[in-house]
């Protein structure tokens, strides 16, 4: 068994959350649809004769970069969503002028250009001849051999403190497409679905519909058109809302060339017209079909977001006989040009072949896409478990291990099932054609995942229920040097990748790849599920919910959903296991939750999209409130959480006199302090995420009454003022003791104001036994004087004549509704 030498494992402390004043996402014109043509130009060396490396920089501040893509990240943080653009990103986070200086000039001392820097500063990339590059590395540099790392302090000191990584001088990229097709001698080994014949018959999702001869494949290979995919992910609720993805550019990532012919004659057939342009990097990725792996990841986006726009980023893969930067440039170029919401990888290699260093090289690359809002999902390999495993690259290893770039913290990988019946439910199991799953050993693929020998567990995971089983002994610490902690789990989710049960695609229409078939045909792989997962957060990004800001780095909103109420955004796998060669006694089986064969399950993508686009938690704006000294208030705030999960009420400001239930968030008391009070109301759920509502509270002094008389006759006057910060009066109740009785009838006086200009009245007519007399002014005033004599006012029938003392109480309403009782003792004379 193969082993590899044990690494350090990148970590970094909490650190406080950064802030940031936030900006509109940065978006890109409409580009035109490119095609295939030459690669170079007359006069400029050919791509083959140039060694591209890039010189990976040091962050300015790794911690606070690792701390900020987080929070950018995560529901709740005060940070979330706050995206930076390249050049914000370049001045906060990307290495110092200074730094970028002393490389360059270290560079130049070594016979070379100066590079260009990314516009995220974070590298400089070079071009130059195999020659140039040996005599400024040694003579090992492009052959292969290990040493990449040790290449910054050729470049001296004040250099090599500056450098992360000298990415493609050695031989560590080999990334490998994750396309697999169908193995013909499995025949009928999976079981079709029910009905005949199912395939046939088109699925209504309101999104994109097959042509007949894309749904005679299907049938013929026990494979999923579009539609049938989007039927089995419950896309249908998204495409009835009017979401296609419109608006989104998604960026595909590949290290081969694709016909257009082929991606036209899907579209032909589907009837859709998504713009694809093709951006090549470092020369470009070459001519011709490809081996289907850019065909299968571009057609699965048209079918299931049919209104996104493709760019599609091809560079030369290190692998291929020119070792280079090749797959590092392809993601720098993709993430500094921040022209796409997401991004699909559907290339992948074990993480021990690449490398701790430019695996930490290609991580800080994805934090600087967490932070400028980008998503990106990769697929998580097709050799199960054992991801070291490619006999064809000369690997026998059957150890544990998992795929690189899906085992990032800031990618959210994908795994595999295999899709007997799309339902809905979907009737599924984890994807294994080895093995362990009964298959004669070495049948094509099984899903990746597993333990990562790199990275600890992420806070996204870290922080999810406990009812999910994420923290599992599985994922000990001591896998990725984290003693005492835990390691990144892979997948995060996963999709149909079974090349039994696979995706109906259109590829080697021209027939130039003799030995494969043409035109329609079954592929599958992780590389099929990693489009899928794409696809729903382009959706989730043009949603309404998600109002134009991206989702971003998705795993935190995804483990926090899962948390919150898994069933509803999840179907859960929980048959099989994903040991490929069969040696690790299916050490990773579907479980009910969270396991490390499928992680959470496939999507129900309506439901989900909703919780990725929601902040979590909502609270509504109560507005301005006014209440008196002394008086009675209550206020009864309103908030919902995405998931229905209880919340907790908290409030700072309140007037002195209020107290807040956190269980109910009803505030509720009698004020005590005269002012204006800024108060600020939370909200917050048991997995943090938080909304706030800042509003004012104005305390006024209650009015007062003077001059209160009871003469003989009976007459009743007494003088009404509002109080100090109070709005001016507006009505008032008169209630007199049970000796004195008043009419809503003529014969009441009311002056308002200081001139005593006489108001007209509106009365009650509602008589309070006699009791109770309602007095509405009919423009509001600062004072009142109210004068009630016969026929308004009588003694009591029986009563001679009033107490020499009585109570009469004024409910006094100002402008803004609020009341205030008040007692006045009259004096009869």
């Amino acid at each position: 068994t193969a082993t590899a030498p044990p690494h350090p494992t990148a970590t970094a402390p909490p650190h406080p959350t950064a802030t940031a004043p936030p900006h509109p996402t940065a978006t890109a014109p409409p580009h035109p649809t490119a095609t295939a043509g030459p690669l170079h130009t007359a006069g400029v060396p050919r791509p083959a004769a140039l060694r591209h490396i890039a010189i990976a920089l040091q962050p300015r501040d790794p911690a606070a970069l690792a701390a900020y893509a987080t929070a950018v990240s995560t529901p709740g943080s005060p940070d979330y969503r706050r995206y930076l653009t390249p050049a914000q990103f370049a001045r906060r986070f990307g290495a110092a002028p200074r730094e970028v200086a002393a490389v360059r000039a270290a560079l130049r001392a070594r016979g070379l250009g100066a590079g260009r820097l990314s516009a995220g500063a974070l590298s400089i990339s070079i071009a130059e001849t195999g020659a140039r590059l040996r005599r400024a590395f040694g003579a090992g540099a492009g052959a292969g051999a290990p040493g990449a790392t040790t290449a910054s302090a050729v470049l001296g000191t004040a250099a090599s403190a500056a450098i992360q990584q000298v990415v493609g001088l050695g031989g560590a990229w080999r990334p490998r497409p994750l396309a697999v097709a169908p193995d013909p001698t499995l025949g009928g080994a999976r079981p079709r679905e029910a009905g005949a014949p199912p395939s046939l018959a088109h699925v209504a999702t309101g999104g994109a519909e097959p042509c007949a001869a894309a749904a005679q494949a299907g049938a013929a290979q026990s494979a999923y058109t579009a539609d049938r995919i989007a039927s089995a992910y419950d896309f249908s609720g998204l495409y009835a809302t009017g979401d296609r993805g419109a608006g989104v550019t998604v960026a595909v990532y590949e290290l081969e060339p694709d016909d257009p012919a082929d991606i036209n004659a899907y579209q032909a057939c589907y009837g859709t017209s998504v713009p694809i342009s093709y951006i090549p990097v470092d020369g470009g990725a070459g001519a011709g079909p490809g081996t289907g792996e850019a065909a299968l990841d571009i057609e699965s986006l048209v079918g299931l977001a049919p209104d996104v726009t493709l760019l599609v980023y091809q560079g030369p893969n290190s692998g291929s006989g020119n070792p280079g930067s090749g797959p590092y440039d392809t993601f720098s170029a993709i993430i500094n040009q921040d022209r796409a919401q997401v991004v699909t990888v559907s290339w992948g290699q074990c993480e021990q072949t690449l490398g701790i260093g430019d695996a930490l090289a290609e991580n800080t690359l994805f934090e600087q896409a967490a932070v400028q809002g980008q998503s990106i999902v990769a697929a998580s390999g097709d050799n199960g478990s054992e991801d070291c495993y490619d006999p064809s690259a000369g690997s026998s290893s059957t150890s544990t291990a998992v795929d690189d770039p899906s085992s990032q913290p800031f990618v959210t990988g994908v795994g595999g099932t295999s899709l007997f019946s799309p339902g809905p439910p979907p009737s599924q199991t984890a994807w294994n054609g080895g093995g362990s799953a009964g298959a004669p050993f070495g049948l094509p693929g099984a899903g990746g995942g597993g333990v990562s020998s790199f990275w600890p567990m992420p806070p996204a995971q870290l922080d999810a229920a406990t009812s999910l089983g994420v923290r599992n002994p599985l994922a000990a610490g001591s896998r990725c040097g984290n003693p005492g902690g835990l390691c990144r789990e892979v997948p995060d989710v996963s999709a149909n990748a079974d090349p039994a049960t696979g995706y109906v695609v259109y590829w080697n229409g021209s027939g130039a790849v003799s030995s494969e078939p043409m035109g329609w045909q079954a592929l599958g792989g992780t590389s099929g599920a990693a489009p899928v997962w794409a696809a729903i957060l382009a959706l989730a990004d043009a949603s309404g919910g998600c109002a134009r800001s991206p989702v971003g780095y998705a795993n935190p909103a995804l483990y926090r959903a899962a948390s919150a109420d898994y069933g509803a955004y999840f179907d859960d796998v929980t048959t099989g296991d994903n040991d490929f060669t069969g040696t690790a006694g299916g050490l990773y089986p579907a479980t009910a939750g969270y396991d490390l064969a499928t992680g959470l399950g496939t999507p129900l993508a309506t439901p989900l999209v909703g919780a990725l686009c929601g902040d979590g938690v909502a609270i509504t704006d109560p507005g301005p409130q006014r209440s008196t000294r002394g008086a009675r208030a209550v206020l009864a705030l309103h908030a919902t959480d995405i998931a229905g999960a209880t919340l907790v009420y908290g409030a700072t400001g309140l007037p002195r006199g209020l107290r807040l239930d956190p269980t109910d968030g009803r505030i509720d008391g009698r004020p005590i302090s005269v002012g204006r009070f800024m108060v600020r109301v939370t909200a917050r759920d048991a997995q943090h995420s938080t909304a706030s509502a800042t509003f004012t509270w104005t305390v006024a002094a209650p009015p007062r009454i003077r001059q209160a008389v009871l003469d003989r006759g009976p007459r009743l006057s007494f003088l009404v003022t509002a109080g100090g910060g109070a709005p001016p009066l507006a009505g008032l109740r008169i209630i007199v003791p049970p000796g004195l009785r008043v009419r809503a009838r003529r014969g009441t006086t009311v002056t308002s104001g200081a001139r005593g200009a006489r108001a007209r009245l509106a009365f009650s007519q509602r008589a309070d036994a006699g009791r109770s007399l309602l007095v509405r002014l009919s423009h509001p005033a600062p004072s009142v004087r109210v004068t009630l004599e016969p026929p308004s006012l009588e003694l009591a029938r029986g009563r001679a004549q009033a107490d020499a003392r009585l109570t009469i109480t004024i409910v006094a309403t100002d402008a803004s509704a609020a009341s205030t009782r008040l007692l006045a003792l009259v004096k009869a004379r």
